[in-house]
């Protein structure tokens, strides 16, 4: 008897919990009508990549990322779609020059997963992951606290987008679901025709990432993208990463580099 009674509670608190994160996340995801497409700002949140790693909770707020385009696609683009149940929940997040492709938000990561599955059918969308958006910096699931919601849930629930944003030691950029570390003064880095990427050793990235909750990106993970041509050109070209591996891995020969730990190469967190 008394078992039973700790399973229902526990069911209970479970259900509160994944009902607060929808209903208090504060929101920032209503879109406007740009030409053919819903855009959302950059103030979207969106949370990180799940690359084929299953939420901590299956209920939450999902979104399935489907490119990262230098410019809103041609009308056409909305064929590949017609496997999804409902073309409204395509948006774009405007993020400067370049627009986020997303399908979302779903309450359900099962949803999510029904989505991204039909995406991949076609081959321009083959890389499409799942994104959760209450996996905040640190990499855990949390429940946000400002209450403000205006913008629909597929799945269909009602409420707020947003997680809230813990207090991070560093500034980052976002990139592919990851997050790099933006160069302070004096600091050593690499400026491509996109980013500014801080350089730095191998102590220095594994320390930084952890010291925000992260850890270094996997080689694993780097792999992964560098099998898609368009993530992959959102590499830089000239410089390896460190991985979590500890060591330093081009992701554009997609092999090992035997360099010094001191060496000051690229650094991206996940």
């Amino acid at each position: 008897m008394r078992r039973r009674l700790f399973h229902l509670l526990g069911v209970l608190l479970l259900l509160l919990s994944t009902s607060k994160m929808v209903q208090s996340a504060e929101a920032d995801c209503d879109s406007s009508r740009q030409g053919n497409w819903n855009i959302v700002q950059d103030t979207c949140p969106i949370g990180q990549g799940l690359w084929g790693r299953a939420p901590e909770n299956l209920s939450g707020i999902f979104w399935v990322q489907c490119g990262l385009l230098s410019s809103l696609p041609e009308s056409g683009f909305a064929q590949k779609l017609n496997g999804l149940p409902n073309k409204e929940a395509l948006v774009f997040r405007q993020e400067g020059s370049q627009y986020r492709c997303l399908v979302g938000p779903f309450v359900q990561y099962s949803t999510a997963v029904s989505a991204r599955d039909e995406l991949r059918k076609q081959p321009a969308l083959s890389r499409a992951f799942i994104r959760n958006a209450l996996m905040v910096e640190n990499g855990a699931e949390k429940v946000a606290g400002n209450p403000s919601t205006k913008m629909s849930i597929n799945g269909k629930a009602s409420g707020n987008v947003s997680a809230t944003k813990a207090a991070l030691k560093r500034d980052y950029f976002d990139l592919l679901g990851l997050r790099s570390p933006k160069p302070r003064d004096g600091e050593k880095r690499y400026t491509d025709d996109k980013f500014v990427w801080w350089r730095a050793s191998l102590k220095e990235a594994t320390s930084t990432c952890e010291n925000d909750g992260m850890k270094l990106v996997s080689e694993s993970t780097l792999r992964s993208i560098s099998r898609s041509a368009e993530y992959k050109s959102q590499l830089p070209t000239r410089l390896p990463f460190w991985v979590a591996e500890q060591y330093a891995f081009d992701s554009i020969m997609m092999v090992p580099m035997p360099l010094s730990k001191e060496s000051v190469l690229l650094v991206l967190c996940e």
